[in-house]
């Protein structure tokens, strides 16, 4: 494997952590954007793998699939948090006896 491949698995293995602990926050204290950003990470973490395998393979094939499935998780996961900030923006604020 090549210095490339091996620090972009190492930069996955962060970004998948700290994906995976961002979903367990999200989901323990019931936080809808800590849980989309933990997903983000995770889909960037599958990202980086597949470039490096890329790297390491020479397929061309592969480095157009991380790149087009990157952007498209992206995109979906930006819209949900815009949705969600909106959604939270609009609630009336709860008053407090």
């Amino acid at each position: 494997m090549t210095a490339i491949g091996i620090v972009a698995v190492v930069i996955a293995g962060v970004l998948a952590w700290g994906g995976l602990r961002r979903m367990r926050r999200g989901l323990r204290e019931s936080a809808s954007l800590e849980l989309v950003r933990g997903i983000r990470a995770l889909v960037t973490a599958v990202a980086v793998v597949v470039f490096a395998l890329a790297l390491v393979t020479g397929e061309r094939g592969l480095l157009a699939f991380a790149a087009v499935f990157l952007a498209e998780e992206l995109y979906e996961t930006g819209l949900l948090i815009l949705i969600i900030r909106a959604s939270e923006a609009a609630a009336p604020a709860h008053a407090t006896p």
